[in-house]
This record gives C-alpha cells, sequence and structure tokens, in this order.
C-alpha cells in the first residue's frame, strides 16, 4: 500500500513537471520553428486568428496616433497584417525584441564582450492560459510574446507587443 502510495505520488509529481513544462517545450519549438523558417511548424504553433486580432489592434492604435493619423491610411493595416502573419513575418517578430534589448543585455557579462549563445528568454505565467515570453535581458516590452493554452498541453502564440508609438519604432 505504502509503495503503491509513493510511487502515485511520484507520477503526480512528475506529471506536475511535464505540465508546468509545456510552454518552455512549446517556445523552443516555435523558436526552432524561426531559425529554419518552417512554415508548416511555425503555422502548428501560432493562432493565426487572435494574432491578427491582436496585432490588428496594435497597428490601428499606432496609427491612428495625432502625429500619424493624417499621412497613413487606415487600409493599410489589412495588407500589412496579411505580411506580418507569412512565416518571415513571424520570424521578423520573433526577432523584435532583439531591436529594443539594451546594450548591456547583449553582453555576456562585466567584461563586456558579446554573448555567442543565443538569448535566454524568461517565461512568466500570467494566468493558468497564458504566459508571457521575453528576452532575459531586456527592459522593453516590445517583442514580449505572449502564449496562451490550446488544449491541455499545447500553446500557441496569439500576441506579439508592438511599439507603442513610431517614435519608439
Amino acid at each position: 500500500m505504502k509503495k503503491a502510495l509513493f510511487f502515485g505520488i511520484v507520477a503526480l509529481a512528475v506529471l506536475a513537471g511535464l505540465f508546468y513544462g509545456t510552454p518552455y517545450f512549446a517556445m523552443n519549438q516555435l523558436r526552432a520553428a524561426s531559425i529554419t523558417q518552417d512554415a508548416d511548424a511555425l503555422a502548428a504553433h501560432v493562432d493565426s486568428n487572435r494574432l491578427r486580432a491582436n496585432l490588428g489592434r496594435q497597428l490601428r492604435a499606432l496609427f491612428a496616433a495625432p502625429e500619424v493619423a493624417s499621412d497613413i491610411n487606415p487600409d493599410i493595416v489589412d495588407p500589412l497584417l496579411d505580411t506580418m502573419l507569412m512565416p518571415e513575418g513571424i520570424v521578423a517578430l520573433l526577432k523584435l525584441n532583439a531591436h529594443y534589448e539594451t546594450a548591456a543585455g547583449r553582453r555576456s557579462d562585466i567584461s563586456g564582450l558579446r554573448r555567442n549563445t543565443a538569448p535566454a528568454y524568461s517565461l512568466n505565467y500570467v494566468s493558468w492560459n497564458s504566459v508571457v515570453v521575453q528576452r532575459a535581458h531586456s527592459k522593453s516590452r516590445v517583442g514580449e510574446l505572449t502564449l496562451s493554452r490550446d488544449g491541455l498541453w499545447h500553446w500557441k502564440l496569439t500576441s506579439v507587443a508592438l511599439p507603442k508609438n513610431l517614435a519608439d519604432a
């Protein structure tokens, strides 16, 4: 009886660890697909409808700013979204945070040498169904990725934070 209880608790702990680690696994798959620019693998990890809606809201707000509203036709948003949701566009969105990373964040230590390895990411649960992924050394929210739960074990990209105004872009 005690052995069964022990193995049951161990199995439950392993299952909980796997469950907790699923967004990390999904982010690694998404990153690998973006590096190889594998369109099918990217599509499997992106919720296109939710990402399109999220990016559309951000672009409309960005283009509605008084300093650019008269210069940019709002009809440009849909073709721009089509381009952003192509595999190449998604790869560019995934790399967006690197553009806004501080110079100190690109360095490996106090010696000032540049990192030779891939950047580290921090992943934070926002809720049961949502995690935010950001470069570990970045102070900017631009380029933050939001992964949302798709079923019990899978996660999909649903949001990428864009600059709040064109002066930041």
